[in-house]
């Protein structure tokens, strides 16, 4: 589940940008704010789950009980 575009996130490389009370922007801090590598995806709260929208894989749809797992799917450690 990495970006095509560059190596897979580290977590101290993730960005969070709060869209709304139950959504989030997920990004790659190290990507330039106009680059289209920067969004790695979203994650939206629908109760009490957390559902991952990940550009690399947006067909597989990804659910968490726990917020910080719905981060973590974006990391590096989380693709091996």
């Amino acid at each position: 589940m990495s970006n095509n575009q560059h190596e897979p996130c580290a977590a101290a490389d993730l960005e969070l940008c709060i869209l709304s009370d139950h959504e989030w922007r997920v990004a790659d801090r190290r990507q330039d704010e106009q680059s289209p590598e920067k969004v790695l995806g979203y994650i939206n709260q629908s109760g009490s789950l957390f559902e991952v929208l990940n550009i690399e894989s947006p067909r597989r749809h990804l659910t968490f009980n726990q917020f910080h797992s719905a981060i973590e799917s974006f990391t590096a450690a989380s693709n091996r």
